[in-house]
This record gives structure tokens, sequence and C-alpha cells, in this order.
């Protein structure tokens, strides 16, 4: 059935239409338009006859020049993910991915892992300061990166510095209150680079009280290949936010004192050594450091009555050391036989304050992994390529797990070519669930949770290149997973690997250049939900009811984005985006009601003017950059009850890239 497009999106459209498909010069595109070689789909910089996974690449220059500072805005537009958030900037912000669970993306900055214990990441203070691009694999990936990729991987790569030394600053503002501002210098040759970046950003929020975000984030890379055989690159990011929050379960706005703060802190050191054209050995030592805080006193000196006081303060720390050999068969054949040894530790403390008295409470865990992987990449033929890896884990809560996966790509002439894949996931447990004591129980005899996907698709490269049309089917499995029940006695376990899931669907992508001054992209996705086995909750309002679909996952999606660059480097791009309704739960009563959440649709607006002539080294090209989003004022809501912003403009001026 063909999508419903609404009035006022088509209104949009023709009012920018004649600007962004004003006819450019010289139609033929030489190369495909995703980059050849995804490192994050391989582990390996090599590439084949034909990309044998499913991949997005989003460009940091492309993202700054159309004014997007969130990597969650970003993300939106790929085929397949879907972003949650609990209403204003800064809040709870979650990435379902071809209709998996919000914890089933493994997220990494720079080969670290960001995910907290279990899978889950808030990404709602991740930005695109200082990304050079962010590679995104949609399909099972736990053969090479362990838990929680079970639909996919997100890497965020920070700036190497390649070209002369030069400096790059921001500064703008936008609707409700806010304000950016970003200072960063980079440089270097092909043997040694660095950037180094600081920005900081504030809003007073879309609700009438309590609700500022600031979000302060310093990133910095020293690369160096002081010889042909070794290489090195140190990278290391630090964020800081503050949040304030007036809303409780409900949505209302009623708190005037609840704020959370974090800071995280990620370091990698990424090394090679090559002992002969065909042996490398590698090394990646990865930390990552989050230490959250919330904080909710009295509102008043008369808030006395009830439960009328909550903090916390917790300290998750992630270690890692992964070493592998790539092993060079032939030119486009490698081997790779690589192991990982990774531990986790989370320790926290809660004081909860009532009219019945204090309660404190505290909690300290850890677990260790090691695992040991293999995968062979290459060309069987000039048009036959494949990837065949496994990979064998080891942890000291959940026991012994494996997985596999095999992809085949085929060339079947200059414009068509056809990919296959099949593989399986899993996601450990959290934390909580497995050690926690208290009023909630943990399991320690919980196994991870599983799946098990397929997919096939085809691409076409039509028109000289100038059209790339992309379909991708794919059905996925979930297993063992984990729901929590209450009504157990106290000191048994609340948590069980109980439920089933499907998720089912196909992604289409069109994508079109007229030279290099209008490109045009599409994608209609459609993802079939279902619950094969309910969880431990039996009421209608409950996570996991039988036959009835993931909540918060939209069946259909509809995304058109069209560009269009004019002389001298300014563009101007808009963005039309359609999300079907889903179902949710209505938390306000108890038990939980089922709702439906109405579709609803989006157009964001995006221009850059630059204002002087631009520099052979760019270090005094100043440009105009302006967006809108929401520009139709969408009233609409992504989680039940929580109002998302409304309209929102930004204006800003950037120096340098």
């Amino acid at each position: 059935m063909v999508p419903y497009i609404p009035s006022a999106l088509l209104s949009a459209l023709a009012v920018c239409a004649p600007m962004l498909l004003a006819q450019g010069a010289g139609r033929k595109v030489e190369h495909d338009t995703l980059p050849a070689v995804v490192v994050t789909a391989t582990r390996v910089s090599v590439a084949t006859a034909a990309p044998t996974s499913t991949t997005t690449v989003l460009l940091g220059d492309d993202l700054r020049a159309r004014g997007i500072t969130r990597v969650a805005d970003a993300l939106a537009l790929v085929p397949g993910a879907v972003m949650v958030g609990s209403g204003p900037i800064g809040s709870l912000t979650s990435l379902f991915l071809r209709g998996g669970n919000s914890n089933y993306v493994r997220v990494l900055v720079d080969g670290v892992a960001m995910n907290a214990a279990g899978g889950g990441f808030d990404f709602a203070s991740l930005t695109t300061d200082n990304i050079e691009r962010i590679e995104i694999v949609r399909g099972p990936a736990s053969v090479l990166y362990g838990s929680d990729a079970v639909t996919g991987v997100i890497q965020v790569f920070t700036r190497d510095g390649r070209g002369p030394t030069a400096t790059h600053a921001f500064y703008g503002r936008g609707s409700y209150g806010t304000m950016r501002t970003q200072l960063g210098v980079a440089g270097g040759d092909d043997r040694h680079g660095f950037s180094l970046s600081g920005s900081r950003v504030k809003t007073d929020g879309i609700l009438p009280f309590n609700n500022q975000f600031s979000d302060d984030v310093l990133s910095a890379v020293l690369r160096s290949h002081p010889t042909g055989r070794m290489d090195a690159r140190l990278a290391a990011r630090w964020s800081g936010t503050s949040y304030h929050y007036p809303t409780d379960y409900t949505g209302a706005v009623v708190d005037h004192d609840a704020e959370q703060s974090d800071h995280r802190f990620v370091v990698s050191l990424d090394a090679g050594y090559r002992f002969s054209p065909r042996v490398e050995a590698r090394l990646l030592l990865g930390s990552a450091e989050f230490l959250p805080r919330n904080n909710d006193g009295p509102d008043t000196a008369a808030d006395t009555l009830g439960f009328y006081g909550f903090h916390s303060r917790s300290v998750e720390t992630r270690r890692s050391v992964d070493a592998r050999f790539n092993i060079h068969l032939r030119p486009r054949d490698i081997l790779t036989l690589g192991g990982e040894v990774a531990q986790e530790r989370q320790s926290s403390t809660t004081l909860s304050r009532s009219e019945y008295g204090d309660s404190p409470g505290a909690f300290a865990a850890s677990r260790h992994n090691g695992a040991l992987y293999a995968q062979a990449i290459g060309d069987l033929t000039s048009r036959l390529s494949y990837a065949v890896s496994g990979r064998l884990d080891q942890n000291s809560a959940f026991g012994t797990f494996r997985t596999l996966r095999t992809n085949a790509a085929y060339v079947l002439s200059s414009t068509w070519r056809v990919r296959a894949s099949t593989g399986t996931g899993f996601k450990e447990p959290g934390f909580l669930e497995n050690f926690s004591m208290g009023y909630v129980t943990g399991n320690a005899a919980l196994r991870p949770e599983q799946s098990h996907a397929t997919e096939v698709g085809v691409d076409a490269f039509l028109d000289d290149g100038a059209l790339v049309l992309r379909a991708t089917a794919y059905r996925q499995q979930f297993r063992d997973l984990i729901d929590y029940s209450g009504a157990v006695p106290s000191g048994r376990p609340n948590y069980f690997n109980v439920a089933r899931a499907d998720a089912n669907g196909v992604e289409l992508e069109g994508e079109y250049h007229t030279g290099d001054q209008v490109v045009v992209k599409a994608s209609y996705v459609l993802t079939a939900t279902r619950v094969v086995s309910p969880g431990l909750d039996s009421t209608a309002g409950a996570t996991y009811v039988a036959g009835q679909q993931l909540i918060r996952r939209p069946p259909r999606t509809v995304t058109i984005a069209a560009t269009r660059t004019f002389g001298g480097g300014s563009h101007i791009g808009v963005v039309l985006s359609r999300i079907g309704q889903r179902d949710d739960r209505d938390f306000s009563q108890y038990p939980a009601a089922p709702v439906t959440l109405p579709a609803y649709q989006k157009v964001d607006l995006s221009a850059s003017l630059p204002l002087t002539a631009k520099a052979a080294t760019q270090v005094t090209q100043v440009t105009l950059i302006a967006r809108a989003d929401n520009l139709l004022g969408a009233n609409y809501q992504e989680i039940a009850l929580f109002r998302a912003p409304g309209r929102t403009v930004f204006v800003g001026v950037r120096l340098g890239r």
C-alpha cells in the first residue's frame, strides 16, 4: 500500500522544490554513493568486490553544514532507525533499530563501547562535535563486538586532523534560549595529525519551569605513523551534562527541583604493527567511565508527606583489551584471529526520603568477559565476496556463549548486485537483573537474550550511477527476553528469561544525484514486530503481550531528504518524515493501559551561506548556518504523555570547517 503523505508535507516540498531540483551540470557519478570500506562492518580496511553488510555512513562535515548537533538527530535519517525521546532536549533518548529493543545496539566511540552493562545507552548528550564520520551497521554483529550488537552497531570516529593546521569555531542561538559555542583546532599530514575541540550547549527547555539542559564536551586525537610498519592513534572524549526535569512518571509538570547530571570519559589507544606485507598485529585498549547523579529533594519546606526525596550516585566503568592478527592470504582475502578481555564494574548509593524515615541503599558488582573470535573476508571470484566469522565468549556471570555470522555478495553486472547474510547475536543481562538485592532481587541464573537474523538485499546503480536503489528484507527472532515480575515472594528473583518476539521488515532506499549540486534521498521502511511468547505480566498493559506489537516501534516510516548546493558552497536542504502510529503504554494508571500513539509528520529545513570567499586553508572561511526543526509545528508524542518539542529555530556562524 502506498503510504499517505499529508498535504502539509507536499506543500512544504512544493515551496522548496524549485530551489532543490534545479538541474545540475554533469550527471555522471563515477562511484558508489557509500564508501566501499566501512571499517565497523568487518574491523579491517579492505575493499571487496561488493560490500556484504548493510551499512550507512554519515559524514561529520555534512551534519555540521546542516546544523545537526546531536547524533540522535543524525541517526533519525537512517532507514530502520527510530529515535524515541521522553520530551525536551536532554531527556532520555533511545534508539530502536530494525524493531529490536532499545538496548540491542552497540554504541562505540573510537572503538570503545559506551553502553551500560546490559546494553542501554542514552543518546541525549552524544553530540557531533569533532566527529569525522558515523558508521552504522544494520544486522547482528555480536560475532565481532560481543554483547549488545543484536540489531546493529553504531561507531563514532573523531577527526584525525589532516591538512594544514586550522582553527574552527562556532557560535549560535535559537529557540527556548538555546546557545551553542565551539572552538577547535586540527591539522596534520599522512604521518602525524591531531585534533582538539571543546563545546558547550545550553537551553531553557520547552516546559514552563525546571527544564534547563547543558552539555559540555572536550575531545582530542593524536595520530602517528612514524614508520611504514607502525601506526598509533590515541583518542579521548569527555562530556558533562546537567538536565532539569519537572515531569513525573505520568508526564505531569509538577516537580520544581528534580535534576540529573552525568560525566563520561572515554579513551582509546589503537595501535598496529606490520610484521610483513602479509601479517599485521593490532591492539585496542579502551576505557569508559560513566558517573550519573540524580537529586530530587523536597519541593518546599512543607513537602514532608509520603515519599518526598530521592538521591543517587553511581560509578560505571568498562575496561577492555582487544588484540588480533590480520593475515593477508591474497590482496583481498584476510583472515583475522583475535581475542578480547573486558571487565565491567558498577557501584551506587541511594537515599530515599519519606515521612516513614530515610532508606539508604548501596549496590556494587563486577563481572569479566573473555572472548576468542575469527573472521575470513575476501573475494572467492572477481564477482563473489564473502565474510564468515565466529566468536566464543566466556563470561563470569552467564558462562559460555557462541555466535556465528555468514555474509555474501554477488556482482551481477556493473548495474546490479545482490547480498545475503545470516547470523546470531546476544545481549547480556543488566547488573541489576543479575546482582540486585533488596526490594528487587536479581537472578544469577539469567541467560543472555539472543537473536537469529537473516537478510537478503539487492542494490542497483542506474543512470551512470546517478540513481542508486537499495532493497533489503530481513527476519529476526529474539529469544530468552528478560522480564520482571513483582508477584514473587520476598528474596526470590524478580527477573526471568521468558519472552520471545519476532521483528521482520523491508527497507527501501533511493538516492539520486544530478552532478554535484542536487542530492535527493528517500526511504520507506516497513517493520512488523510481534510478541511470540508473553512476559510474566498477564495484563493488557504489559510490556510483552502475546500476539501484540512491541511498543514504540512504528510499522511504517517514510523519509524524503533533498539538498541543493549552489555556487560558492551555499546550500539549502529539506527533510520530510512521517512516523506511523505505534503502540505504547499509559503508565499513569495501574495496571498500565495500552494506547496507540497517532502518526505524525515533520518538516526540517537547513541552510548555509558562506559570508567570505573560500580560502585555500579554510582558516578564514565564515559561514552562516540556519536550521528549523519541525517547521510546521507538528504536535506529537514519541512516548505516551510526554510532549515532544515544537518548532525550533537556530542560527549560527561557523569559522573554518
